[in-house]
């Protein structure tokens, strides 16, 4: 009997925890989930090879047996 006491205390604990928990963190009205995500980007500068494109096909190779068709 006494598990089963402690299991519904410490369910109730947790559930009041988690509760306290998920409303302090939706009181800060001023960010949103997807800008948080990016915070670890905030000090990033952009690469510039990064946006050079890359042609699809290489009008030099020659299809072989390995090229999916």
């Amino acid at each position: 009997m006494e598990v089963l006491f402690l299991t519904t205390l410490f369910s109730v604990v947790f559930a009041i925890f988690f509760l306290l928990l998920f409303f302090s963190s939706r009181q800060n009205r001023h960010s949103c989930s997807d800008q948080d995500a990016l915070i670890p980007f905030r000090g990033d500068k952009p690469n510039a090879l990064a946006i050079e494109t890359t042609p699809l096909t290489n009008p030099t190779s020659n299809p072989t047996e390995d090229d999916q068709r």
